[in-house]
């Protein structure tokens, strides 16, 4: 009985324990004076490689060493809060590397920290993937990314984090660029 319920529970606890993380570092709803607004937001593609090597794709790390590259763009909206777009990954293991793809379905979270005079954007956002291998999907996960454009708050990073549900938590970032763009 004991391992059938833990076999059941562990991912539901693991996404509980992960959205309770991210909740304590500040990752709420939408921001609360913040009006209706859409942003295009790009992951490690497009202009922001012309910024270097270190800008595409973005990297993060697991605790075991594995790592995962994450590339994309869409669109996300508050009020009312909605989220699309999607790109590639890439999980570098011991083993070899395997690819596929991810597909934005739910925005969780979304605090902006601020514009340029060009609409180019700071914030964080927290969101729910879909990641699929061939075609089929393989797992749900949380994706974060952290654009410190404007006034972000104190140890704020550049870059995303990925935990996927009953498996790996890609929990430092390593290097990579994302934006806001206000459209």
């Amino acid at each position: 009985m004991i391992r059938s319920f833990s076999i059941v529970f562990r991912p539901l606890l693991a996404l509980a324990a992960v959205l309770t993380l991210f909740a304590l570092s500040g990752v709420g709803g939408t921001s609360a004076d913040s009006g209706a607004r859409t942003f295009k937001y790009l992951l490690g593609t497009g202009p922001l490689c012309a910024h270097g090597p270190d800008e595409c794709p973005d990297i993060a790390m697991a605790h075991n060493g594995d790592t995962i590259d994450l590339a994309g763009s869409g669109m996300l909206s508050i009020h009312p809060d909605s989220i699309s777009g999607g790109g590639t990954f890439t999980h570098h293991t011991a083993a070899g590397p395997v690819s596929g793809t991810w597909a934005a379905n739910r925005l969780l979270g979304f605090h902006e920290f601020g514009c340029t005079p060009d609409n180019r954007c700071g914030g964080h956002v927290l969101m729910n993937v879909t990641l699929s291998v061939g075609g089929s999907p393989v797992h749900n996960a949380i994706l974060q990314f952290d654009c410190v454009i404007g006034k972000p708050p104190a140890g704020a990073q550049e870059g995303v984090r990925l935990a996927i549900q009953g498996a790996l938590n890609f929990n430092h970032k390593v290097s990579g660029g994302t934006v806001l763009i206000l459209q």
